[in-house]
């Protein structure tokens, strides 16, 4: 396998892993401020204190990203895999070609 096939590989392999982080590790959505896990009813504010969010918006930022992380990680995943596909077309699979 060349170096760009592999690149290509991880490339798509790194999209999968994008897609299914929501689902694993990323599956708590437990809100935190500044590491720490915060409760229904607390606030967080910005360490140059110019806004504040609550529990519940920060809840909802979470929620929302999910479908975002996982559009991104499709998207990732499709285009490594185009890579690949296409360089495993070339002619004879040995990267030369034709003319």
């Amino acid at each position: 396998m060349t170096a760009r096939r592999l690149a290509h590989l991880l490339l798509a392999v790194a999209g999968l892993l994008v897609a299914i982080f929501p689902f694993t590790l990323g599956a708590d959505p437990t809100p935190t401020c500044r590491g720490v896990e915060m409760q229904p009813g607390q606030t967080c504010s910005k360490a140059d204190g110019s806004a504040v969010q609550t529990y519940d918006e920060r809840l909802t930022a979470t929620r929302n990203a999910t479908p975002v992380i996982v559009g991104v990680g499709v998207l990732v995943a499709t285009f490594g895999t185009a890579l690949l596909v296409g360089d495993l077309r070339k002619v004879g699979s040995t990267g030369v070609t034709a003319s």
